[in-house]
């Protein structure tokens, strides 16, 4: 289906080149909402480290309300969409072919499953259009375009997500890398860009929100978690042990026993001995 122009959001609108036409299958409402948006990009030749990294993370931003966006190809994008969609998240697939072009045999499952679980499949070509070399980058365009931020996992200096980075820079969207081993050749592009100060440094799920200006306050809580006095102090503030209890009135093994339980819940986390909402 095509989504016709007077509907498409500001950001679409902004994309240069410019976007001439949106096909889409799937929950288009998902384009257009308030959702933070993280695009996640790196290489195909995904390392176990980029696996990791995916499969630790995806769940804590998936909790906190991130809707993630990714380019369908296999390695890091196929991984962060299933990812997401096993934690029960919403992601969008920007496809670099037609809309209705037959995908591989072994990506029909997650494909279908896009479809199905109120996600989101976009393409800018119509139809059974035969994706060609030079579609890849124009599609990274729209992956950064539509994003809120861009997290580059993995990637060689000469690739399709050092593209995307480019542009993510280009269109003033908060540009975010993942560290590698400095002897992994896909970790080349992701560490230069740190290097050269292109990217910001991200090395937990939480740092990620932060980065995004997201915080547990500003997302999903239930009104109990809301009215906890723990977690209203930790939003004002980073807090040391000592003083949560002496703030709380509370014995330090109680502040220390509430603490790991906001830790394994993913809400918190520690740095130089100061807790903080992640």
């Amino acid at each position: 289906m095509e989504l016709i122009r007077e509907g498409w959001g500001a950001d679409l609108k902004k994309i240069k080149p410019e976007v001439k036409n949106i096909f889409y299958k799937g929950q288009i409402d998902l384009l257009l909402d308030e959702s933070p948006k993280l695009a996640i990009v790196g290489s195909r030749r995904m390392t176990d480290y980029g696996q990791r990294v995916i499969e630790k993370w995806v769940p804590v931003l998936v909790d906190k309300g991130v809707t993630i966006i990714s380019g369908f190809m296999y390695g890091v994008d196929q991984t962060a969409h299933r990812v997401c969609l096993e934690n029960g998240g919403k992601t969008i697939a920007v496809l670099g072919w037609g809309i209705d072009w037959p995908v591989k045999m072994e990506d029909e499952e997650l494909y279908r499953k896009l479809v199905e679980v109120n996600s989101l499949i976009l393409s800018e070509y119509p139809e059974k259009t035969k994706p060609e070399r030079w579609m890849f980058p124009q599609r990274n365009r729209i992956v950064a375009g539509i994003s809120d931020a861009v997290l580059v996992v993995e990637g060689s200096v000469k690739s399709g997500s050092m593209i995307t980075a480019k542009l993510a820079n280009k269109f003033g969207k908060k540009l975010l890398a993942v560290p590698g081993q400095v002897t992994s050749r896909v970790a080349e592009g992701t560490n230069g860009l740190i290097r050269d100060g292109k990217a910001k440094t991200v090395t937990s799920a939480g740092e990620v929100l932060r980065e995004m200006g997201l915080s547990s306050g500003q997302l999903k809580l239930e009104m109990d978690e809301i009215k906890d006095p723990m977690i209203l102090l930790l939003a004002d503030s980073e807090r040391t042990v000592d003083e949560l209890s002496r703030l709380l009135r509370m014995e330090v093994a109680q502040v220390l026993g509430k603490l790991t339980e906001l830790a394994l819940c993913g809400m918190v986390d520690e740095s130089g001995g100061k807790y903080r909402l992640i």
